[in-house]
């Protein structure tokens, strides 16, 4: 985590504005979406009541999906217990943020594009105006695009093969944008029907990636399309219809709808590869019928983990809210005499840490929001700073 001296420096450099636009040419109209984001997470923490702290999860999209997770390392702390600070336990993933870049603009963090700079967006009262970069080392801002038009919105950037890409929503139709990381015109690369859902809400994009040089993802109504990030026809990946990109080259089905009124008992309990056509099934764990969530090599349901074939069986420190991040990141929720606290557990790994306190009685100080998007956790602090975790990092 930063020091005291590292906020005063950024709050300093911010107020200075001390990265000046370079005069490039800046046209490219980031389109607006009406619905909900599909690709977002975000777990607004409730308010407890006088006994029990309450924690709301909503998860508002698919995730990404990690390789094969090394070798388990120590356990975590045992139930009733709190694990030590979440920076305690991955110190290399852990990162204290500015909330503002220059000119005082709102910088959204999306993704780590390299092990020390993380990309997002630049809002000024809370419309999109740019791309930035931050760079953990030189504690500064980079100026990656500007976004003119504010009539549209953007969802969260995703990374790959040197290129930002996101999606968007504008008359009915879902867009799909990149720009290189390195700076330029941002260029439309797709657009699509968008998806009129059973609530009469048009939904966007289940899922965006970048491989291969293609822009790659799932519609809310299923299938995976690409396209080339240079400019190229969108093509349906053959044998994709009713899968949802998972992580690339691998789809899923069937999908968690968290917007339907019947939950899906074994979520992603099918994968296939969209390059070879090999299958990868998922099997229950012993005296396990059911899953709430399921990865390329973890699955999960409230109080334990197993792995996709059935086997390593597992307990969870404590019970988990949510799904899988990053193919085997879990929000937990641990209590210890009274008190109680938000964790992140990495059920390859069996550690855990803790991210905040949560409220356990009347009066008790409301906690911070926390966002997921993809690889990334992030809140903001009462220092009016943001914690961005690395979850690719974490899961080295």
């Amino acid at each position: 985590m930063t020091t005291i001296e590292d906020r005063l420096r950024d709050a300093m450099a911010a107020r200075a504005e001390t990265v000046q636009d370079d005069g490039r040419p800046r046209v490219a109209p980031p389109p607006r979406r009406r619905a909900t984001a599909a690709r977002w997470w975000w777990a607004p923490v409730a308010v407890a009541t006088a006994t029990a702290a309450v924690v709301g999860v909503t998860v508002m999209g698919t995730r990404t999906i990690g390789s094969a997770p090394p070798p388990a390392a120590a356990p975590a702390a045992a139930a009733g217990r709190l694990s030590p600070p979440v920076e305690q336990v991955w110190p290399g993933a852990v990162h204290e943020i500015p909330a503002t870049g220059p000119g005082g603009r709102v910088f959204v963090p999306d993704v780590f594009v390299s092990d020390r700079v993380v990309a997002g967006r630049g809002l000024t009262g809370n419309r999109l105006d740019g791309i930035w970069s931050y760079d953990l080392d030189k504690r500064a801002f980079t100026q990656v695009t500007q976004l003119r038009d504010v009539k549209v919105t953007n969802e969260p950037l995703v990374f790959g093969d040197g290129y930002l890409a996101w999606s968007a929503f504008r008359d009915d139709r879902s867009e799909i944008w990149a720009v290189p990381v390195t700076g330029g015109v941002p260029q439309r690369i797709a657009a699509l029907r968008a998806v009129l859902s059973s609530d009469n809400a048009y939904t966007g994009l289940k899922k965006l990636a970048i491989a291969g040089g293609m822009a790659v993802w799932s519609p809310a109504d299923g299938g995976v399309y690409r396209a080339p990030l240079k400019g190229g026809n969108v093509s349906l990946v053959s044998g994709t219809k009713g899968f949802y990109l998972v992580e690339w080259p691998w789809a899923g089905w069937p999908v968690h709808d968290p917007t339907v009124d019947h939950p899906v008992a074994r979520p992603l309990e099918h994968l296939k590869n969209v390059l070879t056509g090999r299958s990868r099934n998922a099997v229950p764990a012993k005296k396990r019928s059911s899953w709430a969530d399921c990865g390329l090599v973890w699955c999960l349901d409230r109080t334990t983990a197993w792995r996709r074939d059935g086997t390593d069986r597992r307990d969870l420190p404590a019970n988990a809210m949510g799904t899988l991040m990053s193919g085997r990141f879990v929000l937990v929720n641990q209590g210890d005499a009274g008190d109680r606290a938000l964790a992140l557990h990495d059920v390859a790994t069996r550690r855990t840490g803790r991210l905040f306190p949560v409220p356990t009685r009347r009066g008790d100080k409301a906690p911070p929001t926390l966002y997921f998007h993809d690889d990334m956790v992030r809140f903001r602090t009462a220092q009016g700073t943001q914690v961005v975790i690395d979850l690719k990092a974490a899961g080295r």
